[in-house]
């Protein structure tokens, strides 16, 4: 196997990558009312994350990517995310797709990837139908919640995988998944997206009717077989997919914060003389802000960095690490809204209007905590598994 194909990004690579990140503030606060405005991210501003390598985190070097580890990945991301949440939202759930050219053959990798500034859209779940055909399938389908697509080059939907009218069915019972890519050119995008948080996103619902997709665009989403050596490919897909929800989740919590820290030096104090940060109530919430958030992300960077060693040393058998990890993404969603809210409602009346970040950041983060791989029902999920019970491989 090619050793650059295993290659991790340096420290110095990481730190290079976040500064990059943070020379975009100034273009990302010109644009933040255009962004909720127009429900989409504007194409200049998509051209300076291609630029940065930002859709492509979780792509093999060869490519053109970053092939950050779990821990790199969330420290990139929050740091955009503190920025705009619907900034950080979008290059998450495109820099996540980009670890599936690691279970692509590598010539079709390569033509959708190469050069690491491909957009990839689509969402998880599987409304599509695949009707098997001479190389390949007859695709048609519904899905909602396309992150980014009217900025994508490429598109994803989850299907299941039908003989004739007949679906296919797993040894289990269960029915045949298929992850299918196709350009986005191919796909009618359905302007479904009025909603009140992570409006700059875009994620609307999008469909294709009887499109035919190549054999060799598609993957095995239930159990992946990787193309592409090294932990990274190697990790459970579905629950490291909750990392990239996760870490926009713990930006948007830290952005919050830190517009409150601001609004509490500028304003003046609750009914008498000096600052609000004098108040000892408003201390208490950013001291419990603080912790709750600092808590939360340890818990992350810690799963996450445990994951990673133990697919490097060989085990086999993950499923606690599964559990643990999404567990570890489910509290770290759930502990940045608490955040949020705790900010929010220390800046009082100054936080209800459109143009406080604290009420944007209100908005985004309780859109980001409903998408399912954050959702409370992990909770029960990983405690069923730390008791010795059997979830169910396929929900994990």
């Amino acid at each position: 196997m090619d050793g650059a194909l295993t290659t991790r990004a340096t420290p110095r690579e990481v730190d290079h990558m976040i500064e990059a990140v943070r020379r975009l503030k100034p273009e990302i606060d010109a644009v933040r009312d255009e962004l909720d405005q127009r429900r989409r991210m504007p194409p200049r501003l998509v051209d300076s994350m291609r630029t940065a390598g930002l859709f492509g985190l979780w792509l093999p070097r060869p490519l053109g990517g970053a092939a950050l580890d779990l821990v790199d990945y969330v420290k990139v991301i929050e740091e955009l995310a503190r920025m705009d949440g619907s900034v950080g939202w979008c290059a998450s759930i495109a820099a996540s797709y980009s670890r599936l050219a690691g279970y692509l053959a590598p010539g079709v990798a390569s033509r959708i990837f190469d050069g690491g500034g491909t957009v990839v859209a689509g969402q998880l779940m599987a409304t599509g139908r695949a009707v098997a055909v001479a190389g390949g399938y007859r695709v048609s389908g519904r899905w909602a919640f396309g992150s980014g697509i009217e900025h994508s080059d490429w598109t994803i939907g989850i299907c299941v995988v039908h003989d004739g009218d007949a679906p296919r069915l797993e040894p289990d019972g269960a029915p045949v998944e298929r992850l299918v890519f196709f350009p986005t050119s191919a796909a009618e995008i359905i302007d479904t997206w009025h909603v009140s948080g992570l409006r700059g996103t875009g994620s609307h619902d999008y469909s294709v009717t009887d499109l035919f997709v190549p054999e060799n665009h598609s993957i095995e989403i239930v159990t992946p077989v990787p193309t592409t050596p090294g932990p990274l490919y190697a990790l459970p897909f579905r629950t490291v997919f909750g990392v990239a929800i996760a870490s926009a989740a713990l930006g948007i919590a830290r952005g919050a914060i830190d517009a409150f820290e601001r609004l509490a030096i500028a304003r003046a104090g609750r009914g008498g003389p000096g600052q609000l940060r004098d108040t000892p109530a408003v201390q208490g919430d950013v001291g419990r802000a603080e912790s709750l958030l600092r808590s939360a992300r340890a818990f992350l960077l810690e799963t996450a960095q445990e994951a990673w060693d133990e697919i490097e040393a060989g085990r086999s058998d993950l499923l606690r690490m599964r559990a643990l990890l999404r567990l570890a993404n489910t509290q770290a969603a759930a502990a940045s809204a608490q955040v949020v809210d705790l900010m929010y409602n220390a800046g009082g009346g100054s936080s209800v209007y459109e143009s406080s970040r604290l009420e944007r950041c209100f908005r985004d983060v309780h859109a980001a905590i409903q998408h399912r791989a954050v959702s409370a029902g992990n909770y029960e999920l990983a405690g069923s598994v730390l008791l010795g019970l059997d979830p169910g491989i396929r929900r994990l």
